[in-house]
C-alpha cells in the first residue's frame, strides 16, 4: 500500500490538477443524504434496517486547509446478532465506515481529462475512502447507555483506494469524533450514532470526491453491518479565502 502525499507519480498527478478543480466543484452549495433496507456489503449480520445522512464541509471553500466529512445514522440489529459490544471487554466493537463513489466516464476522454461533478483529476471510475476506528476508544456512557469517542486519530486509520490501488491516508487525519446510544424507546438492538473525521486538505478534490454520486456509504460495527446507495450530496463552505 502506497502512503498519500508521497512523492509517487499518481499523487503528483492527482495534485496538479486538483487545486484548479477544487474551485469549480465547490461553486454550488450541495448536500448528501443515504438511505435503504438492502445492504450490499459483507458482513455476517446485516443491519435489518440502516439510514445515513452526511455531508462534507470546509471553513473556506475557494481555500481549505481541512476537509471534514460527517454522519449521522440509525440502524437495527438483526434477532440473531451478538450486538456491538465486546462482552470480554465491555467495549464496543471495532467500527469501520466507507464512503465510496463511481462517475461515468464518456468513452475517447482522454486520462488527464477532469471527470464527474467534482471535476475529479484522473479517469479511474471508482474511488473510495475508509476510515476504521478502534471500538476500545468509545467511552462507555453510563447516563445513555452508550459509547462516546475519546480518543485521538491515532485510534483511526484511514485508506483511499483509487483506479485500483490504495494509498494510506491516515498522515492527513486530524481530528476524529462519534457516539453510538441505543435508543431506549425503541426495537430492541435499534441504535442512533454519529461520526466525524477531519482531513488535512492534500491539495486536491479529497475527500469532496467521496460523496459524489453512483456511491454508496457502508457502515460495520464488529460483525454487524450494511450499507445503502448515496441518493443526494450535501457541501458547504464559503467562498472566501481564508
Amino acid at each position: 500500500m502506497r502512503k498519500l502525499g508521497s512523492t509517487s507519480r499518481a499523487i503528483a498527478i492527482l495534485a496538479g490538477a486538483g487545486i484548479v478543480a477544487f474551485a469549480v466543484s465547490t461553486a454550488a452549495v450541495s448536500s448528501a443524504t443515504t438511505s435503504g433496507g438492502v445492504p450490499a456489503i459483507s458482513v455476517k449480520y446485516h443491519f435489518t434496517s440502516f439510514t445515513v445522512t452526511g455531508g462534507v464541509s470546509t471553513g473556506s471553500a475557494s481555500n481549505p486547509s481541512t476537509f471534514s466529512l460527517s454522519f449521522t445514522t440509525s440502524f437495527s440489529l438483526p434477532a440473531n446478532s451478538p450486538g456491538i459490544v465486546d462482552n470480554a471487554t465491555g467495549t464496543l466493537d471495532a467500527v469501520s465506515v466507507q464512503e465510496r463513489v463511481s462517475y461515468p466516464i464518456p468513452a475517447g476522454r482522454a486520462a488527464a481529462q477532469l471527470v464527474g461533478s467534482v471535476q475529479l483529476p484522473f479517469s479511474s471510475q471508482h474511488l473510495a475512502l475508509v476510515v476504521a476506528i478502534k471500538g476500545s476508544c468509545f467511552v462507555s456512557s453510563p447516563a445513555s447507555g452508550g459509547y462516546v469517542f475519546r480518543g485521538t486519530v491515532k485510534c483511526a486509520t484511514a485508506t483511499l483506494t483509487l483506479g485500483g490501488k490504495s494509498y494510506k491516508a491516515s498522515s492527513l487525519l486530524r481530528s476524529v469524533t462519534g457516539s453510538f446510544t441505543p435508543v431506549a424507546s425503541g426495537a430492541a438492538g435499534e441504535w442512533n450514532g454519529s461520526l466525524g473525521a477531519t482531513f488535512a486538505n492534500p491539495g486536491y478534490t479529497f475527500p469532496v470526491a467521496t460523496l459524489g454520486s453512483g456511491g454508496g456509504t457502508s457502515l460495520i460495527i464488529g460483525s454487524n453491518g450494511g450499507s445503502v446507495g448515496t441518493r443526494s450530496i450535501t457541501f458547504t463552505g464559503t467562498t472566501s479565502k481564508g
